[in-house]
This record gives C-alpha cells, structure tokens and sequence, in this order.
C-alpha cells in the first residue's frame, strides 16, 4: 500500500490531511499513490477527487505551447501533488488511465479550459468533471459564485477561518516547501468540503 509520508496538517475543523509530493521519473510508479486515493474517495462514499493542475506556457512563433507541469489531486484525507518531468513517459499512463476512470468524479474550480488543454496537448480525457463554481451557483441561486475561485468560494459557501491558507498565500514567493504543500492541502481540502456539502 502506497505511504503517504509527506507532512500532515490540520485544518481549521481539526481534520488531518496526510500529504505526498512527487518528482515524477521514468521509473517512478505513481500507480499505489492512485489506487490509494480511488480507495479513499470510495471508502468516503462521495466518489469525488479534487483536481487541479498547473501549466508551464512558452510562445512558439505566433501560438502558445502548453505543457502540464504538475498535478494536485486531493480526497478526504489526503494530498497527491505530482510535479512531471519534461517529456511524459509510459510510466504516466498511469495517469490517464486514472482520469479516465468512469467511477470516480474530478471536481475542480475554473476548469474547463484545463478539460480543454489537457486532451489538445496531452491527449488527456476526464471522463467525469465536475466544475463546482457551476454547481454552488444553481444550488445557491447565486451565479456569481460561479466565477469565484478556490477560497472566495470556500468563503462563501463554508465561512471557515482562512487565516492560515492568506498567510501562506501572502509571502508565497518566500514560502517554502512545506508551506506550499500545506497550501495545497488546504485548498484540495477547502473544495472537497464545498462539494460535500453541497451534495447534501
């Protein structure tokens, strides 16, 4: 079974988030570290895993190249953060098979144009994609939380203490490791919450 043996960090209701983060090789198997949170969002009943990924963009004559950089997937007690190498090898179908598993939702905040990216430059298919800004919009009557992003809508819909995640945001560029990965739990963390409790 995969280990998760990064740091944990509580959050603001005392929930403990165990955290795993990965440079991604040729020979890294990322394969148990999936399979663990497949078995957590099923163990959790919801059958939800937040996603969000991350870009790196350079201009090739007139268009823009994108390529995923790295990938942050979350469940109730856990956090994957996958930082990909350069060129994808066979060892990262892994996780396209894991995104196109028909039994899990990816829920994630703005993501369309990420659905987009992904299958033009990775050939990539979320078969399940939840965009959970469009979600709190029609189960609140508010459409303008539709347009929030992860902590104005956690704000809005859960009105937890969000203290530790603006501190960590407001010296990023100082921040370390650590700090940043907590960053990562909180907001993975923050959006599996909403999607909870909306689905109540």
């Amino acid at each position: 079974m995969a280990n998760f043996d990064g740091p944990g960090f509580a959050m603001v209701d005392g929930y403990w988030i165990q955290t795993k983060a990965i440079d991604v090789e040729s020979s890294t198997d990322i394969s148990p570290y999936l399979s663990r949170l497949l078995e957590d969002c099923v163990w959790n009943g919801n059958r939800a895993i937040v996603f969000d990924v991350y870009w790196d963009v350079k201009s090739v004559e007139t268009k823009s190249e994108w390529r995923l950089c790295s990938v942050k997937l979350s469940t109730k007690n856990f956090c994957l953060f996958l930082r990909l190498p350069n060129t994808f090898t066979d060892n990262l179908k892994d996780l396209y098979r894991f995104f196109a598993s028909k039994f899990v939702t990816f829920v994630g905040v703005q993501i369309q144009e990420d659905l987009v990216l992904l299958k033009e430059n990775h050939g990539i298919v979320i078969r399940s994609s939840l965009e959970i800004g469009k979600l709190a919009a029609k189960a609140r009557g508010t459409p303008i939380v539709e347009f929030l992003g992860t902590r104005e809508l956690a704000h809005k819909i859960l009105w937890y203490d969000m203290s530790r995640l603006d501190s960590i945001q407001s010296k990023w560029d100082e921040a370390g490791a650590n700090d940043r990965l907590e960053a990562a739990a909180i907001e993975g963390w923050l959006i599996y919450n909403v999607y909870d409790q909306l689905q109540q």
